[in-house]
């Protein structure tokens, strides 16, 4: 199977869709973010491990943006 193709089931066995609170996605990016460093500091660059982690890394970042911005929208105040 191709890794791209796996990409999902990984990022769901890793539990990043089960987050729900900004804490806890804030607190997630920050050790992924940290075994990220690890991973490329100890297999370079260009390994698979560091590009899993890196995916795995964008994807709380981007739920963590969705959580912003549908927090952002719930609380705007209109216009006029």
């Amino acid at each position: 199977m191709n890794f791209l193709a796996m990409y999902p089931k990984m990022l769901y066995k890793e539990g990043v869709h089960a987050v729900s609170e900004p804490v806890q996605i804030t607190d997630k990016i920050e050790r992924n973010r940290q075994e990220l460093s690890r991973l490329a500091e100890n297999h370079g660059m260009q390994d698979n491990k560091v590009l899993r982690q890196s995916m795995v890394l964008d994807e709380l970042i981007n739920e963590y943006n969705r959580f912003k911005y549908k927090s952002h929208l719930r609380n705007r105040q209109p216009i006029a």
